[in-house]
């Protein structure tokens, strides 16, 4: 089949796949809109050396004092993706989350390393004071289990976790973005509809 033929056909049925690009436009747009606000959070933290026990003897340097707040940092990637955790921080906060399965747990927060002694925290929630509720919550379970392997260990270098003010947005679906996504999906789902109603009719 030429391409004629193909234009051919996509003309006669041109009312068709219209029909389709716009009902789909109009249901992605209808869809964004009716979407709950959510508000985006990004919360730092460092990893700030304590103190030294005071010693005669040459025990640490700033040096391994990096290396063990790299650890540190390390640990609290992976604490964010604990369920134990996740579910001590909203008990914290003193906030019911309707949590459906275990995976729900693993994503609710995502830690990045950006650099030896400072993480990045990110994590949505329905209101602004949810988010900040949370964001005082992840610095007390943190510093709580910093402080439980401060105790396990036999480390003389000890360490505690700051963060600063959590920077909180609004926001909410793109939907003039999907109406546009929505008409494009929507004339290709119309034109391939055409040619497998043609080809199987």
């Amino acid at each position: 089949m030429e391409l004629k033929e193909y234009l051919k056909i996509i003309k006669k049925n041109s009312r068709l796949i219209i029909i389709i690009g716009i009902t789909t436009a109009v249901s992605a747009f209808v869809f964004s809109v009716a979407q709950p606000i959510e508000y985006e959070t990004s919360l730092s933290l460092s990893i700030i050396k304590d103190k030294t026990q005071t010693t005669d003897d040459f025990k640490y340097d700033g040096y391994y004092a990096l290396q063990t707040g790299e650890i540190v940092v390390n640990s609290i990637e992976q604490w964010l993706k604990s369920p134990e955790i996740v579910n001590a921080i909203y008990e914290e906060a003193e906030m019911n989350q309707d949590f459906k399965n275990i995976k729900s747990y693993t994503k609710k927060f995502i830690a990045q390393k950006m650099s030896p002694q400072y993480v990045e925290v990110k994590f949505k929630s329905s209101t602004k004071e949810e988010a900040e509720k949370i964001s005082v919550a992840v610095v007390e379970i943190i510093n709580n289990r910093v402080e439980k392997l401060k105790k396990a260990s036999e480390q003389e270098v000890s360490f505690l976790v700051s963060s600063g003010k959590p920077v909180i947005v609004e926001s909410e679906a793109d939907a003039i973005l999907n109406l546009i996504i929505g008409l494009i999906s929507g004339l290709a789902l119309g034109i391939l509809w055409v040619f497998l109603r043609r080809y199987f009719g």
